[in-house]
Formats: C-alpha cells, structure tokens, sequence
C-alpha cells in the first residue's frame, strides 16, 4: 500500500488502521514519526483497532529501528486493558526482548505504565526465572529494566522477586551496570530479611568487595544508607579492622575515604592510634599517602585534641602536629592512578539452587580481560 504522504492532511483515519500501512511505515522515519503523531488524536475504539491488527507481531515490531519508537508512543496512549492484550501476548519473552537495543525502550514504557494486579503478575511472570533474571541484571538495557521493575513493583509482590535478586547480589555488584541495580534494589527495599542476607554476604565476602573495581562502590553506598544503624556499625567496625590493607589499595581505598568523612571526631583519634603510620609511610604507597593526607586535612581535629596524642608510639617523627592540631605530612607529592586491564566478571551457567537456603551456589570467580 502506497505511503500518505505526512506533510499531506489525512481525511480518514481508516488507512492508518491497517497492518500493511503501519508496517510499510516503518521502512521510512518521516512517515514514522507522522505515524506517532497521529496516534495521540485517535480514539479509543481506534487504538482498539490498531492493536488488533498488530496482534500477534507486536514482539517484531518492537525491536525495528523505527517500529519500537511507534511502540513505545502506542504504549503511552493505551489504557489498562489494551496494554493487558498486549503484555499476554509479550510476558514470555520481556526478559529476553529488554536485552535488545531497541525492545527494550518499549517493555520498559508498559512497566512504567503498569497500574493494575494482571500487569504486575505478568511481568513478573518473565523475570522470576533465575537464569533470565540474572542475565538481565549483569547486561546494560536488561539493568535499566530491571530497575524500572525493583522501581514500580508494589510491595504485595517483592517477597519473591526480592528473594531471587537478593541471591545474585554476589555477581550483579561486581559488574558496571549490576551495581547500579543492586543499589536500586536496596534502596528501594523495605525488608528485614533481605537487610540480614545483604548485610551476611557482606560478611563474608568483605575484603574481596572492597577491593573490586565496582563492589567498592557498594561498600561506600551501604556505609552511607545504613548510617547509625547496627548494620552500619558493623560496616565501619570491619573497615577499622582492615583499615591498613585497604587504604592501600586502588579500589579500596576510596572506601577509607569515605568512612573518615562519616566517624566522628573521637572515632578519628581512635582510628589514628591504631595505625602504624610510620610503616605505611615507609611503604610509599601513593593510596595510603592520599589517605594520610585526608586526615592532615581534616579541620575536626582542630580542638579536643586528647592529651596522650602527641605520645603515641605509632606516629612516625615524620607526622607532627602542630599547635592548630593539623597534620601535616612531608609527603605532599599523589601520582596518578594507573590504568589497569578492564575486568569483567562472567559467572558460570550451573545453578544449585537449594529451596530450603536463601543463598544459590554459583560457580564463581571467572574473569575475562579485555
């Protein structure tokens, strides 16, 4: 069927109901676009008619370069029981098509959307397969997508989806665009449950996070968010204790900054005298320098100095304090961060998955370098 013409004015909506006129627009962006535009003064009746004459390829047509666009204005426009139609028809495969550069743009307007119990349980319904779930949240549009799910998702239906994700913490954090989505999920979870498992892997599994490239960033998150919590505590209580290996590091010792901005004063003092500071500066280490310089820098230390400060055997003659109670460091001089290879953390497919534990066992600890 031959083209409308877009700059021309359209007498009758008729045309535009039929499925060989929308599909042969979208071989062209101009009348795409004329398309969209026109969607918004249709009727209901006639939203009705074009989702009937695309029943059956709305997945195909999602994921064209100039159909998902024409998608995702369709989607906007329907009402709950149009996008129904539409999600039954789609629910199976959302958590495959979200990966694609295109499908993904439109399944993340029908979540957004979502208003009523069908929608969520459909949607849901493609996302509480762990393999999907998981291969979702370590690549980029499946991220997004998840997280416009952890977003909207009504509390009524998290204790599943809550429990699935909450497992694959592990592999998501340590992953660009995975932990984003797994601080999305614990802001936006209100569950004592989960709040005990995250907290437990962090445990377990401290030292190794502080030191990866993007599980760091998960570490500073939680030691923020869980401020003057005993989960907080906890945090900072294992930060103190590994306080020397971590300044020392390039990921980690990003943490250490971040937990001197948030002790107090006394906490500061306390975390000074437990330091061997003349063997962190024999070691050069340009991190734990940066660290070092932090705390010369720190204007709380400018009263209520304790009187056995100046006393203690661990400050190197190197380290003086001087009347205004400053730090001051010989050592003014920070090299840049090196680039190191980019690694990607790749979990193996075999899931042991075990009903009667929170926690899946996974295959872990394979990377590729790039």
């Amino acid at each position: 069927m031959e083209l409308i013409n877009p700059n021309q004015q359209v007498q009758n909506n008729q045309p535009m109901l039929s499925k060989e006129y929308i599909l042969n627009a979208f071989k062209d962006q101009k009348a795409t676009i004329y398309l969209q535009k026109q969607l918004r003064t249709l009727s209901q009746k006639d939203m009705d008619g074009i989702i009937k004459e695309l029943k059956g390829i709305f997945r195909d047509i999602m994921k064209d370069k100039n159909g998902n666009y024409f998608c995702q204005d369709l989607f906007k426009e329907c009402n709950q029981e149009q996008r129904i139609i539409i999600l039954n028809e789609l629910y199976q495969s959302l958590s495959e098509d979200c990966l694609d550069n295109y499908g993904t743009h439109p399944i993340q307007i029908l979540i957004g959307k979502a208003s009523s119990e069908i929608e969520y349980q459909l949607i849901l319904t493609s996302f509480l397969d762990y393999n999907k779930l998981l291969t979702a949240s370590l690549e980029r549009n499946g991220a997004i997508t998840i997280q416009k799910i952890i977003e909207r998702i009504p509390d009524r239906y998290r204790i599943e989806f809550n429990f699935i994700f909450s497992s694959f913490i592990e592999f998501t954090s340590r992953t660009k665009y995975g932990i984003i989505t797994v601080k999305k999920f614990i802001s936006e979870t209100k569950s004592d449950s989960v709040t005990e498992q995250v907290m437990k892997f962090i445990e377990q599994n401290f030292m190794t996070l502080a030191q990866d490239k993007y599980s760091n960033y998960l570490i500073q998150f939680l030691l923020e968010k869980w401020n003057n919590t005993p989960e907080g505590n906890k945090i900072k209580k294992l930060i103190k204790d590994n306080f020397s290996v971590l300044c020392e590091g390039k990921y980690s010792h990003h943490i250490c900054e971040e937990y001197i901005k948030m002790i107090s004063s006394e906490e500061r003092y306390d975390l000074i005298n437990t330091l061997d500071i003349a063997k962190i500066r024999a070691s050069n280490n340009h991190y734990s320098m940066k660290i070092l310089k932090i705390l010369k820098k720190n204007k709380n230390y400018n009263n209520n100095i304790p009187n056995n400060l100046n006393n203690n055997n661990n400050i190197n003659n190197q380290i003086n304090f001087n009347p205004n109670n400053n730090i001051n460091s010989q050592n003014n001089s920070i090299p840049n961060n090196s680039k190191n290879n980019l690694g990607i953390f790749i979990p193996n497919n075999n899931f042991n998955y075990n009903q009667n534990n929170i926690f899946i066992g996974f295959n872990l600890h394979e990377y590729i370098q790039l």
